[in-house]
């Protein structure tokens, strides 16, 4: 099975990245672009996979999960990889402590687990589309989308299968671990003890 490690978005997280996903189209030629229900934030692309190598990537996460109370993520803009002469587009993030921390956290224990470091920097981003041809340039699109900064709940790390089913590219959760809501607790009292 072909896997990765994502955080999840609510349903009202992709019904907005849907309307920011169409107005893309209206600026594109053509692309092949992101299903609404597969809107997701990919942590670590893991590739294929076994049952038993599925146990590690569990351990990993469950271990992480400890330290990591939830947060919230925020939109930036669009931004684009280049492939050839075709785009990758995507929805950007704000800077987030936080996120950068869970990710050095997590491949660290991915390391631990036998996985080889990744290479390439980490840069957060939600996939709309993929071998788009855009119409003009991306930064005049930009200029004319506002993408909201809403406020993104994340609570948990999941294992997503990505498959195929009747032909249609589908990302399955495997397995889910919340983050670690005492940890919120904790740091809610705290600061209520030192305001006295």
């Amino acid at each position: 099975m072909r896997v990765f490690l994502a955080i999840e978005f609510p349903d009202d997280i992709k019904e907005y990245l849907d309307q920011v996903q169409q107005v893309v189209k209206q600026k594109s030629v053509k692309g092949n672009f992101t299903n609404k229900k597969n809107f997701h934030l990919t942590l670590r692309f893991i590739g294929e996979t076994t049952i038993n190598e599925l146990d590690k990537l569990k351990e990993a996460i469950n271990k992480i999960s400890l330290h990591q109370s939830y947060f919230q993520l925020s939109f930036s803009k669009l931004g684009q990889f280049t492939k050839g002469n075709k785009l990758v587009i995507w929805v950007g993030l704000e800077h987030n402590e936080i996120l950068n921390q869970l990710y050095i956290l997590l491949e660290r224990a991915l390391e631990e687990g036998g996985y080889p470091r990744e290479e390439s920097s980490f840069v957060p981003h939600i996939t709309l589309g993929r071998q788009v041809v855009l119409s003009r340039e991306l930064d005049k699109i930009n200029e004319k989308i506002h993408i909201d900064e809403m406020a993104i709940p994340v609570k948990k790390i999941s294992i997503m299968e990505s498959t195929r089913v009747n032909g249609e590219l589908t990302y399955i959760p495997l397995y889910s671990k919340s983050l670690n809501f005492q940890t919120i607790l904790k740091e809610e009292i705290t600061k209520k003890l030192k305001r006295g």
